[in-house]
């Protein structure tokens, strides 16, 4: 990029960081010089700088202030009498606060470390379907153990979620949310094994689909942190 004219110069130059895209996955950031005020900032004339951008500089009490670009007005003077006054005037507006999402994607090394032990190598290798079938046969393993149970599948669940008197109550609240709660976590875990677990489910899975495999993976990882929140007596 040009440099600033030489009389913006004079009045101090500012290390900036220009954020375009703030908070979000497309987010991308370079650093540049400006000449900093109040209310205004001025950049060399080819700074690829945007409305809506945020502009990040050292704050002179300490940390980091941040100004959003409301306006970007580009003088650019033809006329060699005009030479080296070109630059970029923008207004500053009201910066929203500098965040950053908890997850800003879904990976699979953030799953539930009985995911991550029976699936991760396999969806690695990009063996997708058995990484989902190993991953929810850990869960049918995890509640018969739980529960000291000989049956498997959709009746395991039935056995361990139903009943006035479940024995894996994984319900949070007390009642009827509670009972409503302990309904719809039963209904997701048996229609697991009924939708995915399920041998003949697997005509639905489609077998090169990272995404899809990563997002079954993330429901059993949803289930196994279920069942770390139930209290089985």
């Amino acid at each position: 990029m040009a440099p600033l004219p030489s009389h913006f110069r004079t009045f101090g130059i500012t290390k900036v960081t220009v954020v375009h895209d703030p908070g979000t996955d497309n987010e991308e950031r370079f650093e540049t010089e400006a000449h900093i005020q109040a209310k205004t900032g001025f950049f060399a004339v080819d700074t690829p700088i945007y409305e809506g951008d945020v502009v990040e500089f050292p704050d002179p009490r300490g940390g980091t202030t941040r100004k959003v670009a409301a306006t970007v007005d580009v003088n650019n003077p033809t006329g060699s009498s005009f030479r080296g006054m070109e630059h970029i005037h923008v207004t500053w507006g009201a910066a929203p606060p500098s965040r950053v999402a908890p997850v800003r994607r879904l990976s699979i090394e953030n799953l539930h470390a009985e995911v991550i032990s029976s699936s991760s190598e396999l969806f690695a290798d990009g063996h997708y379907e058995a990484a989902v079938s190993e991953a929810f046969k850990s869960i049918e393993v995890r509640v018969r153990n739980l529960i000291g149970s000989t049956q498997s599948g959709v009746k395991l669940m039935g056995e361990a979620f139903g009943g006035s008197d479940p024995q894996v109550p994984v319900a949070t609240s007390a009642g009827q949310s509670g009972k409503d709660e302990q309904e719809g976590f039963a209904a997701l875990f048996r229609g697991a094994m009924l939708g995915v677990r399920n041998p003949r489910a697997h005509d639905l899975f489609k077998p090169r689909d990272p995404q899809q495999a990563l997002e079954y993976l993330g429901f059993a990882s949803l289930l196994h942190r279920q069942l770390d929140a139930a209290s089985i007596e």
